[in-house]
Formats: C-alpha cells, structure tokens, sequence
C-alpha cells in the first residue's frame, strides 16, 4: 500500500487508517511518525457521541439543532469507548489499514 496525501483525499469520517504526521523534537529534529488514527469531517460527528464528558462543550455549536460537533480534524483511534485524542500535529498522509485474514 502507498501513502495518501491529505490534499489528493480525505478518508471517510471516521475509517480507522494508518496516519502519517511530523513531529518536532525539544532539539528541533523532525522526526515522521505514524498512527492508527480517524478524520472527522466538519460536522458529521456528534461531541455526545464520540467524545467523553471531559470534553462536552468543546466542539462546534450548532444553533438550530442545539447540539455539538465534534471539532473537526484527526484523532488517534482508541479501543476503549468514548476516548479519543485528537492529534496536534498536522497530518500529512494516510493509508487504509491492512487487511488480516485469520484462519
């Protein structure tokens, strides 16, 4: 598989894709990382729904539906429910997930 540049595509809101962003070290070194990781699109995603309570509030109000988005952007991918951090550095390519087949 081969990376995806951001500006070519987005994946769909919420596929878990391997994310590839730079980070900076204290020492400014760039040093490239990667993670399991989802994109939410601009409001598609209720905070309620995919964030936990110390984050209620935060997202994008919406007026007429009285509810919260969740802010939209890229977040490391949790196994645990209703966690999930969203990522400071700026992603500059993704790739779907490899398949695994168990037999």
């Amino acid at each position: 598989m081969e990376w995806i540049s951001v500006k070519d595509k987005l994946p769909k809101t919420q596929q878990r894709v391997i994310a590839r962003f730079i980070v900076t070290t204290f020492d400014d070194k760039v040093i490239p990382k990667s993670s399991v990781a989802e994109y939410i699109a601009p409001r598609t995603v209720l905070e309620e729904d995919y964030m936990n309570e110390d984050f209620a509030g935060e997202g994008d109000y919406d007026e007429q539906k009285d509810c919260f988005w969740t802010v939209s952007g890229w977040y490391e991918s949790s196994y645990e429910a209703d966690v999930n951090w969203r990522l400071s550095q700026e992603v500059t390519h993704w790739m779907p997930l490899p398949s695994v087949n168990m037999v």
